[in-house]
């Protein structure tokens, strides 16, 4: 025969369940609006019978099921989306960067609000012509130096401006690698939590969501993968590198190496193969050095890229006027973007420039001004990659930039996309949803109603038995 109190074991099991229920459920319903938390569910089984446990044997009868016991509180993740997602978040962030610095160098080079370089060259052209009509004229010599002088000063401000947007963005690496090392150390104090609590024998969900958190964060600057131990910490490794070693006990420190390459993210164990992330999008705005890019350069349409494109401009434009006004009478001195300016005895002299190839006044007084009117509307090599007219290769920068702003927004927001897919699959299995615990807390309340009534049934039950069996005839 069974114990008499084995029932009201049954229903306390199942009073206790229903109450760890009601507490997991009010915990998903109280941090559904958390960053990062997971839901939680009760897991159940049955306490099965055993015999061992009885001084006599049992009938079969008796042979039942003992109550309901918890086996854990399960945190509801999909390691295979956390793994899509961070490699999804690494890569939007990588074009997402991108697209900002390239935006950031179209508006350097933006002609819609303001005259640039392809306006100006026009003016130029146009006051060369009007010169050539009216040689000797210090009023018209006096414009063309003017719009000479606005060429030289517009081609400093770009590259003033590109030099500013490669300053900014490397203080914001810096800061990038700055947050990186910050979110590896809080993963190492994780882990040393995880592995403290998982050893005795606690539960960690919650510390297992913190961590998570530092995870996706850190794949927005930098394409990481993870490695899970038995004592429930993890490693990250970024390629065949580790930044977090748990099974070693070692960490890595992120730093920026600038020198005569470009920039390099490295740790002690050398260069990281930076493949995606922030720092991706970083990298190559700031190396890229497009059509000037060596064999195992940087082939990307970055900042180096655009300022030495100015520079082959600046560099030819003055080469060439400054031969056709003879050597030995230069109009503009220095041969980049960043130092081209005229001349000093142009500066003081607008009549400065020849006019004429002839010593005899009869033979034409505005040949020299027609040999650079038609120097300037004709193909010349301007850099190793282009021949062609100065306001073609101009038009060509302009029709680069765009490109490249245009591929850029159209990637990432392709990218964001993706994104924004595998995070609502991972949301719909992590995420809470007030609809099921609303329907999970009515199911525990009913589950705790009926093991309360249950052992009110049982102990009306005994007391019938104890108080009221005998009783007959007394």
């Amino acid at each position: 025969m069974r114990a008499s109190f084995l029932g009201f074991e049954i229903a306390k099991s199942g009073l206790q369940t229903a109450q760890t229920g009601l507490d997991v459920t009010g915990q998903n319903m109280s941090k559904m609006n958390t960053e990062g938390y997971s839901r939680q569910v009760v897991e159940q089984s049955t306490v099965y019978y055993d015999s061992t446990s009885y001084k006599y044997a049992l009938m079969n009868s008796d042979k039942f099921g003992q109550g309901v016991s918890i086996t854990q509180i399960n945190q509801i993740r999909d390691e295979f989306l956390d793994t899509r997602y961070r490699a999804a978040n690494s890569e939007d962030s990588s074009l997402s960067k991108s697209l900002s610095i390239l935006t950031n160098i179209e508006e350097v080079f933006d002609e819609t609000l303001n005259d640039g370089l392809s306006v100006i060259l026009e003016e130029f052209y146009t006051r060369l012509q009007t010169l050539s009509s009216n040689t000797g004229d210090i009023e018209f010599s006096g414009l063309v130096r003017s719009s000479a002088q606005k060429i030289t000063e517009t081609l400093n401000y770009y590259n003033k401006q590109l030099e500013t947007i490669n300053e900014q963005e490397k203080f914001d690496l810096s800061v990038s690698i700055q947050d990186i090392n910050t979110l590896t150390e809080k993963i190492v104090q994780m882990n040393k939590a995880v592995q403290f609590e998982t050893l005795q024998g606690n539960p960690t969900n919650e510390l297992l969501d913190t961590r998570n958190l530092y995870l996706d964060k850190l794949s927005s600057h930098i394409n990481i993968s993870t490695e899970s131990n038995t004592d429930g910490t993890i490693s990250v490794k970024v390629g065949s590198q580790y930044l977090i070693d748990s099974k070693h006990a070692s960490v890595a420190t992120v730093s920026l190496q600038d020198d005569t390459d470009g920039l390099a993210i490295i740790t002690e164990s050398g260069e990281l193969e930076v493949i995606s992330g922030d720092l991706k999008g970083y990298l190559d705005t700031l190396n890229g050095n497009g059509a000037y890019a060596e064999d195992s350069g940087n082939d990307f349409n970055g900042i180096p890229y655009y300022q030495k494109s100015l520079d082959d401009f600046a560099k030819s434009f003055a080469e060439m006027f400054n031969e056709l006004n003879s050597t030995e009478k230069p109009l503009f001195a220095g041969d980049s973007a960043s130092t081209i300016i005229l001349s000093e005895e142009w500066l003081k002299n607008s009549n400065y420039i020849t006019t004429t190839t002839s010593s005899d006044p009869s033979e034409g007084m505005n040949d020299n001004i027609l040999r650079m009117i038609i120097a300037l509307d004709s193909p010349r090599q301007i850099s190793d990659k282009f021949n062609g007219a100065f306001d073609e290769y101009v038009s060509k920068l302009m029709t680069d930039i765009a490109i490249d702003v245009n591929f850029a927004f159209d990637m990432s927001k392709t990218a964001s996309t993706v994104l924004s897919s595998v995070d609502n699959q991972r949301e719909a299995i992590k995420g809470v949803s007030l609809n099921e615990e609303t329907v999970n807390l009515m199911k525990y309340q009913k589950a705790f109603e009926a093991s309360a009534r249950v052992m009110t049934a049982l102990d009306e039950m005994l007391d019938t038995i104890i108080n009221r069996m005998g009783t007959v005839g007394r």
